[in-house]
């Protein structure tokens, strides 16, 4: 019974941490302009990438996408084209462009690989205890849907290669691994500076194995 308790007591801590953003009341009408000028090339002016190295954003979390945003400019969050375009907003801007995309119809839904899903769905709902990894279902929901209270982020159906991608920038991150390029580590879901968040500590138990079939999973998860 401690130990449930002590569980639950660090899940509602970690919540309350990342429930912190408050987005500013918004104007999506401003926000799609914004997103037609500075956005769109991207992320689609409709929130759906045609890039899989790039991510969708039409029904994302509206305080997961301002925090971004903000830990872009603030340098929190390290990408040289996202970090520019973000540089050049304002908050209000920012939540505008958050509410516009949270506001558009969400995205599809990819088609996982049958040889692995069963595997990665053994990690995606179960996690691997001998390894110390939580499920991915535990923060981001059994459809991927994400926690709007929390702001953790949509991942189901999100692009294979951009989910890859993230799980290693995280990986690296916390396995303190040496980069001599700051934009090769991924750090912002930390909840102080020097610490390690859940995504870091979690990735950096994942082999590549592990990130491939769960990045192709996840792509189809709804």
């Amino acid at each position: 019974m401690k130990k449930i308790i002590t569980a639950a007591s660090l899940l509602l801590a970690s919540l309350s941490i990342h429930a912190a953003p408050t987005v500013p009341k918004y104007d999506i009408a401003a926000g799609k302009a914004i997103a037609e000028s500075v956005c769109g090339a991207c992320h689609g002016v409709d929130g759906v990438s045609t890039v899989p190295a790039q991510p969708n954003l039409a029904g994302q979390n509206v305080k997961y996408l301002y925090k971004q945003l903000t830990d872009f400019k603030a340098g929190h969050r390290k990408n040289p084209i996202m970090s520019a375009q973000a540089s050049n907003l304002t908050d209000q801007d920012m939540a505008n462009v958050a509410g516009y995309y949270a506001s558009q119809p969400r995205w599809g839904v990819g088609y996982a690989n049958p040889e692995t899903a069963s595997a990665a769905q053994k990690l995606f709902y179960g996690g691997d205890s001998s390894r110390g990894v939580i499920p991915c279902a535990g923060c981001h929901g059994g459809k991927g849907n994400g926690n709007d209270f929390a702001a953790f982020p949509r991942i189901g159906g999100q692009h294979s290669a951009y989910i890859a991608t993230q799980l290693k920038l995280f990986r690296a991150a916390g396995r303190d691994d040496d980069v001599s390029d700051p934009t090769q580590l991924r750090m912002n879901d930390s909840a102080k500076k020097g610490e390690k968040g859940m995504m870091q500590t979690v990735a950096s138990r994942l082999s590549d194995h592990d990130i491939k079939i769960l990045a192709d999973f996840i792509s189809a998860v709804h």
